[in-house]
């Protein structure tokens, strides 16, 4: 009877550890979507700027 006992609470915890451990995954996966997503938009950010910038001197070159 102890040993059967002992076997479940063994399970227990061990589902317990895997709930655990799914749960820092999630949050690990959402900074860091979150922190890829930042820098694309800052890549993007800066692209667009250079792009503008790049315009300017193509027009102020043409006039």
């Amino acid at each position: 009877m102890t040993d059967e006992k002992n076997r479940d609470q063994k399970q227990k915890q061990k589902q317990d550890q895997e709930l655990i451990d799914d749960e820092h995954l999630d949050e690990l996966m959402i900074k860091t979507a979150q922190s890829q997503i930042r820098s694309d938009y800052r890549r993007s950010l800066g692209c667009e700027n250079s792009r503008r910038c790049m315009d300017l001197k193509k027009t102020k070159k043409d006039e």
